[in-house]
């Protein structure tokens, strides 16, 4: 676990001034796991165990909820059990799918499939971005995970729109629901989380304004982690790193 908590005390490091703005303290590396290995082993092993009595949709999300049956772009992030927000997204008839990327060992890969199966279908296939395209356009719900570094190269058009602030510190953005909106403007773009107490969950749900999309976005994550920072697992992942800008400045003080 050593370099998970390099990242972590990294992330720290450079966060800081956004949390001491507003006066909230940084989480602990011990929160963290403890809450991300649990999530974890409730996806893995749990949440198909018991009735959906404990599992309800925020009162204020529910006119959302019946919109993203029409289809659009639902932008997730690395809070709370991701994993289980995508099942119960499938559970309630969404026409969803998100993205993934094949995982090694493959019997680990096919063991996520089976996880990410509701009824039958699998709703976290890998598409090629012309085949995304054309699940929007067949009124399909596309899904990502928006929070992660995009270390690409962006097509300069999209650029401008990719880079955000997070956290107080600039990051690059994955281009690709830049891309889509791109072909159909009027694409509607959500996010949501799961909210776990002991014995319940609660889906809460938010429809962006696509004008400064990913300012929206950062936005909105920004206030569920100064709600709980142990909750967001970005820490452990390079979110701030390999900046054009940071690597620059590193090589002129190299120099």
């Amino acid at each position: 676990m050593g370099f998970p908590k390099m990242t972590f005390t990294e992330n720290l490091r450079l966060t800081k001034p956004f949390f001491d703005l507003n006066g909230k303290r940084q989480p602990k590396y011990s929160e963290l796991m403890l809450n991300m290995f649990g999530d974890a082993f409730v996806f893995l092993f749990l949440y198909n165990r018991k009735k959906n009595e404990s599992f309800v949709v925020d009162e204020n999300s529910i006119a959302i909820l019946e919109e993203m049956k029409g289809g659009g772009i639902f932008l997730a992030a690395h809070y709370g059990n991701h994993e289980l927000l995508g099942y119960r997204l499938a559970e309630l008839g969404l026409p969803l799918n998100s993205a993934s990327v094949v995982q090694k060992p493959e019997f680990f890969d096919k063991f996520l499939q089976r996880k990410r199966t509701f009824k039958g279908k699998c709703f976290a296939l890998q598409k090629s971005p012309k085949e995304a395209l054309q699940f929007i356009e067949n009124g399909g719900l596309f899904g990502l995970i928006a929070d992660q570094d995009f270390r690409k190269s962006c097509p300069r058009k999209y650029s401008e729109k990719c880079q955000s602030k997070f956290l107080g510190v600039e990051v690059n953005c994955n281009p690709f629901p830049i891309f889509i909106l791109e072909h159909y403007k009027k694409t509607p773009v959500f996010c949501g989380h799961l909210r776990q107490g002991k014995k319940n969950q609660t889906l809460f749900l938010k429809k962006l304004n696509t004008e400064n999309l990913y300012n929206n976005y950062h936005s909105w994550l920004e206030n569920l982690i100064l709600e709980n920072p142990a909750k967001w697992y970005g820490w452990v992942h390079g979110r701030f790193k390999f900046l054009p800008s940071q690597v620059n400045g590193q090589k002129a003080e190299n120099q």
